[in-house]
């Protein structure tokens, strides 16, 4: 009987302790649950925002360079037409060529995507920006070669020096061509198609 008592007597502080410990459960799970939806919309807005930079990156990235193609393309046939006369390299290149032009291309959304490990990314983009990015790399070898092989024969009017810069001028242009390519790829699959599905 004492017992029974005891039991009667614990039974309303147990069942207040559950009330509360409901509570608190409830408003904890709320709480996380709400945590989670503004942590997804927030990561959602982030990806959409870093997206549309990697697009205006690549649209950006694409006329810049078709422009240095066409002013390297030129400078090839200006070198060519002119590979037989006692013209230098220096003169070639500066007064007829008008220059020699230098594609500088931002790689920075790979960057941003490689150091903050995003996992939300589309891995066809993915694969596109880091084909874009080795390509980069490699114009800059490229270019890093011609110009070492530029200075030291800039005063230099042999014929055999106007075809080595014409061959470094092709090699360098082979590469950024294909790197046109990479970002026209781009465009049409993730610009012009969304753009045709508004």
């Amino acid at each position: 009987m004492r017992m029974n008592l005891k039991i009667k007597s614990i039974m309303p502080k147990i069942k207040s302790y559950l009330k509360e410990l409901t509570i608190i459960t409830i408003g904890v799970l709320i709480a996380l649950f709400v945590g989670n939806i503004k942590e997804n919309s927030q990561s959602k807005k982030y990806y959409n925002t870093s997206i549309e930079t990697i697009k205006n990156e690549v649209k950006s990235n694409y006329i810049g360079l078709k422009g240095v193609v066409e002013k390297q393309t030129n400078l090839v046939d200006t070198i060519r037409k002119y590979s037989t006369d006692q013209i230098t390299i220096s003169n070639l290149i500066l007064e007829k060529g008008k220059g020699l032009q230098i594609a500088t291309l931002d790689n920075s959304g790979l960057d941003f995507y490689k150091k903050n490990h995003i996992n939300s990314i589309d891995f066809e983009i993915m694969s596109s920006l880091i084909k874009m990015e080795s390509l980069s790399k490699l114009i800059d070898t490229k270019m890093d070669k011609l110009i070492n092989y530029i200075y030291p024969n800039l005063f230099s009017d042999s014929e055999e020096s106007k075809r080595l810069t014409i061959l470094y001028l092709n090699n360098l242009l082979n590469s950024e061509i294909q790197l046109m390519q990479q970002y026209e790829n781009f465009i049409d699959r993730y610009i012009e198609k969304e753009k045709n599905d508004k």
